[in-house]
C-alpha cells in the first residue's frame, strides 16, 4: 500500500528538515525521495521556509509528534512499514530515521548472500535488493529501480552495502526468526560483502533478537561468524547451522571464547560439517544440547585408545542429559571392521529389543528413561527421553531400522 502524504504532513516534513537545517533545494529533492513525486517545488518550499524563520509558521510541542502524525497512515503500523520503506524513510532525515528504528520489525528469514562479484539481501517475505560490483562502484537493483553508483574505492564500495545493511539490522525493535548467511568465496579473510557485514555487525549498537543462525561460508578464519556469535542476544539463539568442508577449520568452540563459554551452554541445537571434529571433541563439549547433528571425517581419537572406549565414555555423557532429543554423527570414513565388531559386542549386553533390531535401548540411571543407540560404520545415532519423530530430521524408513547388524 502506498504511503499518503496530506498537506498537514507535508508541512511537518518540512518543519523537520528546516530543523535540522537542510536548504530548501535539498528539503525538495528529500521530499520528493519520501513521496514518490514533485507535491510541492523549489519555490513552494523555499517560500515555506521564509514563513518558518517569520515565525509566521510554527509547530507546539515538536517533541510530542509521532511519526503516524506526520505521514497520514493509521499508527504506521508494520504492515505498512517493510524493510523497502524503511531504506527510503531513514535517507531523508535524522529524526525520521530515530523514529524508524523505534518502530516494531518482524523478519522470518533474512538471507545474505555473496556469489562472485553479486550481493544480495533479501527475505522470504518478497523484499530483495542486489549489488553488483564492477571497477566502476556498484549497480543496485531492488524491484524494477536499477542504479549505477560511483565508487572506485573497495571503501566506498563496502561502506555502501553497509549503509543499507545499518537501516535494517540497527533497530532496537528487530526480530529475527533465521539469519543465513552464504558465501561460496573461499580465502583467508573476508572479500567485499563479508566485510560489510563484519563491519555492520561490529558497530551494531545493540544485541541482535536471532532464533537460528545459518552460516554456510567458505571463509577458514571465520572472522565474520565471531562477530556474529557476538553480536547476537544469547538469550534468543537457540539453534546454530555451520558448513565448512575446510580441515583448517578445528571446532565451532573454537569460536566462543572462554569468556562466553555460558552462550555455547544456552545454545539448544547445532547442525555443523566440521571434517577435523573428533569423538573426544564431541565428548567434552557437545553432549549438552538437546539436538545436534554433526557431520565429521573419521570417528577416531587417539591412536592408542579404542574406538569403543569413547563410545562408553559418551554414554556416560549423554545419560547425564535428560533433555536430549537426539544426536546424530556421521562420518565421511567408516570405522574399521574390527573397531565396529568390537563396538556392537559391548553393546550386546543392553540389547534387549527384537533378534535383529538394529537399536539398542540403554536405561538412564535412577529412572525409567531409555537413550536408544543405532551404530553403523559410518553412523552413531542417539535418540533421548525428549525424542520427537519428524522433528528437526528427516526419519529412517521402517525397513532400515529393522536391518540385521552388519
Amino acid at each position: 500500500m502506498p504511503l499518503v502524504f496530506n498537506q498537514e504532513a507535508i508541512n511537518g516534513i518540512l518543519f523537520t528538515l528546516h530543523f535540522q537545517k537542510e536548504l530548501p533545494i535539498v528539503a525538495h529533492q528529500k521530499l520528493m525521495q519520501m513521496t514518490g513525486k514533485e507535491v510541492m517545488d523549489v519555490k513552494q518550499v523555499t517560500e515555506f521556509f521564509e514563513k518558518i524563520d517569520n515565525e509566521e509558521f510554527g509547530l507546539k510541542k515538536m517533541e510530542e509528534i509521532t511519526l503516524a502524525q506526520v505521514l497520514n497512515v493509521p499508527d504506521f503500523g508494520a504492515r505498512y512499514l517493510d524493510i523497502d520503506t524503511r531504506l527510503r524513510l531513514r535517507k531523508t532525515c535524522t529524526t525520521i530515521r530515530e523514529i524508524i528504528n523505534q518502530k516494531p520489525l518482524h523478519i522470518d528469514c533474512l538471507h545474505y548472500e555473496c556469489e562472485g562479484e553479486n550481493i544480495e539481501i533479501s527475505t522470504n517475505e518478497g523484499f530483495k535488493v542486489t549489488y553488483k560490483i564492477n571497477e566502476e562502484g556498484l549497480k543496485v537493483t531492488s524491484r524494477d529501480r536499477v542504479k549505477s553508483i560511483n565508487a572506485e574505492s573497495e571503501e566506498k564500495k563496502i561502506k555502501l552495502i553497509q549503509q543499507d545493511l545499518m537501516s535494517i539490522l540497527c533497530s532496537e525493535k528487530l526480530r529475527i526468526n533465521t539469519l543465513r548467511i552464504e558465501s561460496d568465496q573461499m580465502s583467508l579473510g573476508p572479500r567485499i560483502g563479508m566485510k560489510a557485514l563484519r563491519n555492520t555487525l561490529n558497530q551494531i549498537p545493540n544485541k541482535l533478537k536471532i532464533n537460528n543462525l545459518e552460516y554456510f561460508v567458505l571463509e577458514s578464519r571465520d572472522v565474520v561468524l565471531k562477530a556474529a556469535l557476538k553480536k547476537i542476544d544469547p538469550e534468543h539463539l537457540r539453534f546454530l547451522q555451520r558448513k565448512n568442508e575446510s580441515f583448517y577449520w578445528a571446532s565451532i568452540l573454537n569460536i566462543y571464547t572462554a569468556a562466553s563459554i555460558k552462550e555455547w551452554k544456552r545454545l539448544k541445537s547445532l547442525k555443523i560439517s566440521c571434517p577435523k571434529l573428533l569423538i573426544p571433541d564431541i565428548i567434552n563439549s557437545y553432549t549438552h544440547f538437546e539436538y545436534a547433528h554433526l557431520e565429521i571425517c573419521r570417528f577416531y581419537g587417539r591412536s592408542d585408545i579404542m574406538l569403543s572406549k569413547y563410545i562408553i565414555v559418551l554414554i556416560d555423557k549423554l545419560l547425564q542429559n535428560p533433555n536430549l532429543k537426539q544426536l546424530k554423527i556421521c562420518a565421511e570414513n567408516e570405522m574399521g571392521a574390527v573397531e565396529f565388531q568390537d563396538i556392537n559386542g559391548i553393546l550386546q549386553q543392553y540389547n534387549n529389543n527384537a533378534p535383529y533390531s538394529c537399536w539398542i535401548s540403554i536405561p538412564y540411571p535412577d529412572s525409567d528413561k531409555k537413550l536408544e543407540m543405532l551404530v553403523e560404520k559410518n553412523m552413531i545415532w542417539f535418540k533421548g527421553p525428549c525424542y520427537v519423530k519428524g522433528e528437526l530430521e528427516e526419519e529412517r524408513s521402517d525397513e532400515e531400522d529393522d536391518m540385521p547388524p552388519i
